[in-house]
């Protein structure tokens, strides 16, 4: 994992990384958007999962776990700095990745990488404030 990836907390990554329940950054992962391959949200947010992390990816409800798992930002008014929190299933707390920068009209995303079958709960927040939200099953597979 990068260093600078901003974590809430690193405990809770440590614990996660244990279970094999992870969030992790993707670097490089800036690519043009099409407004009409994603789910929009209000705001001028864009904010999605899916099971896979090409730029081309449409938003899914359901994967694989042999599938990779992405969850997808884009800010279509302005540069934004975002946090995209992740709950897997079974567990109690959420696992964060802050301080993601999405420049206006890139999409970003970052990986998910987790061992769990059952619902990921997924929210993006921008200043404080939730901006995006995302369930998806994980099948085996």
């Amino acid at each position: 994992m990068s260093s600078g990836a901003g974590w809430c907390d690193r405990r809770r990554v440590k614990r996660a990384l244990a279970s094999v329940a992870t969030v992790v950054l993707a670097a490089g992962s800036v690519v043009q958007l099409s407004s009409t391959d994603t789910a929009a949200a209000g705001d001028g947010y864009t904010t999605y999962v899916a099971c896979s992390t090409r730029a081309s990816a449409k938003p899914a409800t359901q994967c694989r776990m042999s599938q990779p798992k992405a969850a997808f930002f884009m800010s279509r008014k302005h540069d934004a700095t975002y946090k995209v929190c992740v709950k897997f299933p079974g567990k109690k707390k959420r696992l964060c990745a802050s301080a993601q920068d999405a420049p206006q009209g890139r999409k970003k995303f970052v990986t998910i990488a987790t061992a769990n079958v059952g619902t990921h709960k997924v929210r993006w927040y921008v200043g404080g404030r939730q901006v995006g939200a995302w369930n998806f099953e994980v099948i085996e597979g």
